[in-house]
């Protein structure tokens, strides 16, 4: 089970923020091809990139990472499966 959205999540706050990967590449210090990555879901970025991500598009990283989409119950039983 894959709880984690990154991808999706960047590709909105992106829209949402009017911002091209190409703006987004510059304020982080990376580039085009990285954030193209990312919104394929081919990788995702280190925390401290996160972080400065959720700054310029004015995101949490919870919002970003898709943590607030998981219910209590879900969260539960996927602790539980990886306790095991």
């Amino acid at each position: 089970m894959k709880l984690v959205k990154f991808s999706e999540n960047l590709k909105s706050a992106l829209t949402t923020n009017e911002m091209t990967q190409q703006n987004l590449a510059d304020l982080i210090g990376t580039t085009q091809a990285t954030i193209n990555r990312w919104l394929k879901g081919i990788n995702e970025p280190d925390l401290t990139t996160l972080l400065e991500i959720c700054l310029y598009l004015d995101e949490t990283p919870n919002e970003l990472l898709g943590y607030d989409d998981i219910s209590d119950e879900t969260f539960s039983k996927y602790k539980q499966k990886n306790k095991d």
